[in-house]
């Protein structure tokens, strides 16, 4: 990838639905360049904007995170069973305490232990599953930046595309079709037009507009801007399982979700409580990083890491060999995960 293409891609990251001529200017080119290097990014699979339900700020979503080992010899296959299902949201390859690392989202704890007895359980060739379910996300990857863009285009950007947090606004349950319609849009393609996501919904577009504003105000989903980590100069992923004590836990979740190298932060209902998950250029950051934890916060413990030897999919997209997107899965969260779509 050249450097322009990481700064288009850290700009969607920014405004993941910024428009091409806030773009353009952002990263000093016409809007039509933009959006013509885009395309060519998005059609070969490098880079592509989804949009997962807002688990940070939408408690009425249960996410957990399953640690699997499996009989020798059916990791791959096992793993690639589990990448076609809805509620596995992302499913990597690892090295390490397991042999699996995934990411299971549904509605509620009813619907998510149904998946992992009902689901997981019955899969042949898995021998083992840990499961942390997520008190809170601290961070995620929508918050994760590749560091091509300066600050000030970044600022400037933002600030054109009049970007606000989202303020975990309560929302109605259960989920009205129409949102479910426009959610599962956005996970396929995170910059759908209002026109599409009308169509999907089976609403006008101007419904589909202000409806997608408030789930994007509410923090219902939480659009972000992917990239294949191997071709970007990040190739290296590794999940830490993390012992703190009770009384420092916020902090130390606090702590870590500010460092650079962080695409995942999360507090667990279970032993470690804590999941830090990174993005670094070589084998070798590990220890830094992991040395850069421990100065940050004296007293913790890393008590496992997996280092992914192949992400299979992130966020509903498959994944090639290069991390580079092929297909995708619908993350409907909120069907039953026992039936078929």
């Amino acid at each position: 990838m050249t450097e322009t293409d990481l700064s288009l891609v850290e700009a969607l990251q920014v405004s993941p639905r910024a428009s091409w001529s806030s773009v353009g200017t952002a990263i000093g080119i016409s809007p039509v360049t933009a959006a013509r290097r885009w395309a060519r990014l998005e059609d070969a699979g490098i880079a592509w904007v989804t949009g997962p339900p807002g688990v940070a700020v939408w408690n009425a979503q249960c996410v957990a995170y399953v640690e699997i080992t499996c009989t020798p010899g059916r990791r791959l296959a096992v793993a690639e069973l589990i990448a076609s299902d809805r509620h596995a949201l992302s499913v990597e390859l690892t090295a390490g305490g397991a042999d699996l690392f995934v990411t299971v989202a549904a509605a509620d704890l009813a619907a998510l232990s149904r998946y992992l007895l009902g689901r997981l359980d019955m899969i042949p060739g898995i021998t083992g599953l840990r499961t942390r379910i997520a008190t809170r996300i601290y961070r995620d990857g929508s918050g994760w930046r590749l560091g091509a863009l300066p600050r000030q285009a970044a600022s400037d950007l933002r600030s054109r595309s009049r970007l606000e947090e989202p303020n975990g606004a309560s929302v109605s349950t259960p989920l009205p079709p129409a949102d479910r319609a426009i959610l599962v849009r956005l996970g396929l393609d995170g910059r759908s037009s209002y026109r599409a996501l009308a169509a999907a919904a089976e609403i006008s577009e101007a419904t589909a507009r202000r409806r997608t504003a408030r789930l994007l105000r509410t923090g219902m989903v939480l659009l972000r801007a992917e990239v294949a980590g191997l071709l970007a100069g990040w190739p290296v992923l590794v999940n830490l399982s993390v012992d703190v004590p009770t009384g420092r836990l916020e902090e130390a979740a606090r702590m870590a979700s500010q460092l650079r190298e962080v695409r995942l932060c999360a507090t667990l209902a279970g032993t470690p409580p804590l999941v830090v998950a990174a993005w670094l250029r070589d084998p070798e950051e590990i220890h830094r990083f992991e040395l850069s934890l421990a100065k940050a916060l004296p007293g913790l413990t890393i008590v496992d890491r997996c280092v992914t030897l192949r992400p299979l999919k992130r966020m509903g997209r498959l994944l090639d060999e290069a991390g580079r997107a092929v297909a995708a899965v619908p993350m409907d969260v909120w069907a039953d995960p026992l039936r078929e779509p």
